[in-house]
């Protein structure tokens, strides 16, 4: 049963600038949440979860999860890749690490050829998270080697380790793929461990070209059917707005998606039967 709710952080972020990580933590518990995020990006940047030691004590504030990137194309020895493993060694222990994976050239995304390079560098990564009780959960991002969730799958079959998993994301799915959602679900379910989501439409006008990025209540992806099908397969983790490049009135904007969220779920669990159509598309 859904319970738990959190914001990621890059809803933050818009063409004028960023907020500053105090003022996403107030504003995100201030609208509802449960939990806010981190967005890390760049393996340089480790130093920044050591602001994620005093969330719970000034905030009430869990942390769902932090965002990094593992960029293929600098090679695995770059500083930018290797201070992810120093982020391992110092982030709180019992943290979620969402890791999204990189290329540019001639590696195309979902390319096979980038398996045992991705398996190498995550061999070693699981090594720290492990001895940390660490999370690290692979991030499907449309453009990116990760793109889709198929991908992540095949990687996190390959290792089989506990504490490597996937992250469902609602818009990267729809973006690069939109298909077979079910079974896209259904073959992620032992690996699933968190969820986020996006209003979202097909159009060149979107990120990318693909899809625009919304809130909750906007948007012709039916979120509603994919958390009543996440319920009826019995996903238990958190679930997230992802409001990337969002802008405008941020705190407005929290508060439309998590009512969005709460409602979705509500009539999930009243309605199990609805949407059913989903099971089969």
């Amino acid at each position: 049963m859904l319970k738990k709710f959190y914001a990621q952080d890059t809803c933050f972020y818009n063409s004028m600038g960023v907020y500053s990580f105090e003022d996403r933590c107030e504003i995100t518990k201030a609208a509802g949440y449960d939990a806010t995020y981190l967005s890390v990006w760049d393996g340089r940047r480790w130093p920044e979860v050591h602001k994620l030691k005093t969330v719970k004590e000034r905030y009430d504030l869990d942390v769902a999860g932090v965002y990094i990137v593992l960029n293929l194309a600098l090679g695995a020895k770059s500083e930018a890749n290797t201070g992810i493993y120093q982020m391992l060694k110092v982030i709180p222990e019992g943290s979620t690490v969402e890791l999204a994976i990189k290329t540019v050239g001639s590696l195309d995304p979902s390319s096979r050829v980038g398996d045992d390079i991705v398996v190498d560098w995550l061999q070693e990564a699981l090594v720290i998270a492990q001895h940390r009780n660490v999370r690290i959960l692979i991030y499907s991002h449309y453009t990116h080697w990760s793109e889709k969730h198929d991908d992540a799958l095949r990687i996190c079959e390959r290792i089989n380790h506990p504490n490597l998993g996937i992250v469902f994301c609602g818009y990267h799915w729809f973006a690069a793929d939109g298909e077979n959602l079910a079974g896209t679900l259904k073959r992620s379910m032992p690996y699933l461990k968190q969820v986020n989501l996006s209003g979202a439409r097909k159009s060149p006008l979107g990120w990318g070209g693909s899809a625009t990025i919304e809130t909750l209540d906007l948007g012709e992806m039916d979120n509603f059917a994919l958390v009543a099908l996440l319920n009826r397969l019995g996903y238990e983790g958190y679930l997230g707005w992802q409001g990337w490049g969002e802008g405008g009135d941020v705190f407005a904007k929290l508060e439309r998606s998590l009512a969005a969220l709460k409602s979705m779920t509500a009539r999930a669990i009243q309605n199990p039967h609805w949407a059913s159509y989903i099971d089969h598309a």
